[in-house]
């Protein structure tokens, strides 16, 4: 009878090892569940930023286009009848004229001022700065942000007249033309883009149609 009993209850229940032996065995499956949930919010997470950042570089990328590509050849005049282009470059600024603002389309004409400016965190940004030409109306955005390295390169041509050698700098020498070509360079980390653009109208209205070629 004895027996019959000791058997009984071993095969009706878990012993205490048992029962330890399988919480320690829920929690282990609970805390590697956690760590894979955590591990995916982080991806899930990263994957966003990533593609937020992607979304932000294409649309600045295309709006800098854009204004560059309605550059405008306009001058202003200075003392003893000089006329000085309104484009103005160098290796951390770059100021023209443009039909394409960022804050009205193609809505009358805009003064485009960008600035690289280093952060807190020694990361550098790109902010662009409007002023609508005849009104008072000054409008401003961070474009990029969180690069190693943002800079402006121009492309002068040689055969200006007044003008020494020409190619490629981060400092526009040329003050009554427009460059050539534009182009901006960003560095994050192991990743670098390039970006070159092509100016459509460079010829400032009234000049002399050989003045470019320099005949």
């Amino acid at each position: 009878m004895r027996s019959y009993r000791s058997n009984l209850s071993r095969s009706g229940g878990f012993t205490l090892l048992e029962l330890m032996v399988s919480i320690v065995l829920v929690a282990m499956i609970v805390v590697v569940l956690a760590a894979s949930m955590r591990a995916g919010h982080r991806s899930l997470e990263g994957g966003e930023r990533k593609a937020e950042w992607m979304e932000r570089l294409r649309v600045s990328i295309r709006l800098i286009d854009s204004q560059l590509q309605s550059c405008l050849p306009l001058t202003v005049k200075e003392e003893k009848d000089l006329k000085r282009s309104v484009f103005i470059g160098a290796r951390d600024s770059m100021t023209f004229a443009s039909n394409c603002s960022l804050f009205g389309g193609r809505k009358g004409y805009t003064i485009a001022s960008y600035r690289i400016e280093k952060d807190e965190k020694g990361k550098l940004a790109l902010y662009l700065k409007e002023t609508t030409i005849g009104m008072e109306n000054v409008k401003e955005a961070k474009l990029l942000n969180g690069f190693d390295d943002i800079r402006f390169e121009y492309l002068q041509s040689a055969k200006i007249k007044g003008l020494g050698g020409g190619g490629w700098s981060d400092e526009l020498a040329d003050t009554t033309h427009l460059p050539q070509k534009v182009k901006l360079h960003l560095e994050k980390g192991a990743r670098k883009f390039s970006l070159t653009i092509p100016l459509r109208n460079r010829k400032p209205p009234g000049n002399d149609p050989d003045e470019e070629s320099g005949t």
